[in-house]
């Protein structure tokens, strides 16, 4: 049983983690969002980038086929051993050896089929290289993530991310289009093998015992199970937008979504990494564990509210900066950033309770969450632009995330609160200060927006982000006790 000393130190070493994870995901989010506004911008024609991203919507859900849950269940349990360790290595390589003639064979002539682009086959297989090469570090990666080791993986994570984004950029500017979106994680992933590697050498034996691997391999299954349905209906939109209206309408969708919704994804890294671990070390402790909980919902809240009321606010200015000509016209995504902001605060909430139901040993409620809502979202998508698309045009997708999410939401926010005995208003009522302080200050920066709009563009964007950021910094100071301080005396140790 945890003891109040586990708990607290679990609670220093969960705060020096959320620093250093914090640090390399705001980066990292930085880095991408500049690599992809270049590319967009200058190099890559619309066309092109939509075709790209019908290919990268399916690299996360690549990713979590080949891992297998393996690794989270490297992390959940104590009993490892280098042959069982072996085993899954072995494993994974089978599966991933298995995915890359899939994606040749399978998957790549399929997308072919449906969206008429022969590139894609090839795009994948390359790519399906990654996968490969990403069986030399997970598991070290795994152990050290086990061991709360996050300032050397974040250290190595930003150096990757650096290479990625040199290699995105060098490979656009020398006119690869589609295949810079592809080159980029491969340099990401060869250099974060090498640096787990170098910071936590480990080696497979040759042996292969599927009896110890077995255990592991039915909590991975149920773990990547729940991850493989989350970027699966994550990425059906996509494949719905390029199908029903074309590869030029699906770039300016696919921009859209990454500027609401993958912060949501980056934010909940930052807490994901480390919530998962901590969770685990506290899962006897109902106390402890529903503080923590709130602890992490409140941080993503506080971050999440602040980029979705400049980014709600700021849509058309946003798009103008990445509408360099005529020809790469990305305006017309206004009303699916704004249709999105309301998906991207819920999501930034339920990232975390599904490393918590992990953390504690049920990871089928979270399998019963992510199958609810691929259900739900995907028939929605569908149903959506055949029915709404004729009037809306790719609208009609994001209006069916903001329909269909808070169904799936709910039922996931149930499943915590029965385990923790908690009623969820109590959850609620916690986060209220926050979510006030957001409204507010997103007001705040409308009215500034409409008292600027005979302004230059640049000038008024830098109005509402002054005013947006100043008027949240100060509500959250005087109303909820956040500011630099009170941060910095959470993250000492």
């Amino acid at each position: 049983m945890s003891t109040p000393e586990d708990g607290a130190d679990v609670g220093k070493r969960v705060r020096r983690g959320l620093a250093w994870v914090g640090l390399a995901s705001s980066l990292v989010g930085a880095l991408d969002i500049l690599a992809i506004g270049l590319m967009v911008a200058f190099w890559v024609p619309k066309q092109d980038v939509g075709v790209a991203f019908i290919v990268v919507s399916l690299f996360p859900v690549l990713d979590i086929a080949t891992d297998l849950g393996m690794a989270a269940a490297l992390i959940q349990r104590d009993d490892h051993s280098q042959s069982r360790m072996s085993t899954v290595f072995w494993l994974n390589i089978l599966m991933s050896l298995a995915l890359f003639a899939l994606l040749a064979f399978g998957i790549g002539p399929l997308l072919v089929f449906f969206h008429k682009q022969p590139v894609l086959t090839g795009m994948l297989m390359l790519y399906g290289c990654r996968l490969i090469w990403q069986n030399v570090y997970f598991l070290p990666y795994a152990l050290m993530k086990k061991e709360l080791r996050f300032k050397e993986l974040s250290v190595i994570r930003i150096i990757a991310n650096v290479v990625e984004f040199a290699s995105k950029v060098g490979f656009a500017i020398g006119g690869f289009g589609v295949w810079s979106f592809v080159v980029g994680p491969l340099a990401r992933v060869f250099v974060t093998g090498v640096g787990v590697q170098i910071c936590n050498p480990w080696r497979p034996s040759f042996v292969f015992k599927f009896s110890e691997g077995w255990d592991w391999a039915k909590f991975g299954l149920k773990t990547s199970a729940h991850k493989i349905l989350f970027r699966l209906y994550s990425m059906v939109d996509i494949q719905v937008v390029g199908y029903y209206f074309g590869p030029a309408d699906l770039a300016v969708y696919a921009i859209a979504y990454r500027i609401v919704l993958e912060p949501a994804v980056v934010i909940a890294e930052i807490t994901g990494n480390v919530a998962f671990p901590a969770f685990s070390k506290l899962k006897n402790d109902t106390g402890a564990l529903y503080e923590q909980l709130v602890a992490f919902c409140k941080m993503n809240l506080t971050i999440m509210l602040l980029f979705v009321g400049i980014t709600f606010v700021a849509a058309e200015e946003i798009l103008a900066i990445l509408s360099a000509s005529k020809d790469n016209d990305y305006t017309s995504g206004a009303p699916i950033i704004r249709l999105l902001c309301g998906v991207a605060i819920l999501r930034a909430l339920s990232f975390v309770i599904p490393p918590f139901l992990d953390g504690v040993g049920r990871p089928t409620l979270t399998l019963i969450y992510t199958a609810t809502a691929a259900a739900v979202l995907s028939a929605f998508f569908v149903l959506f632009a055949y029915y709404f698309g004729p009037s809306l045009g790719f609208t009609s997708v994001a209006l069916a995330w903001l329909m269909g999410y808070p169904i799936a939401f709910a039922v996931l926010v149930y499943m915590a609160f029965q385990i923790l005995e908690v009623p969820s208003y109590r959850f609620y009522r916690r986060l209220a200060g926050i979510m006030l302080c957001g409204l507010a200050a997103t007001a705040l920066a409308a009215v500034t927006k409409l008292a600027a709009m005979g302004f230059p563009m640049p000038l008024r964007a830098a109005l509402v982000l002054l005013v947006g950021v100043s008027s949240y910094s100060a509500l959250l100071s005087r109303f909820q006790g956040i500011n630099i301080r009170s941060v910095k005396q959470s993250l000492k140790s």
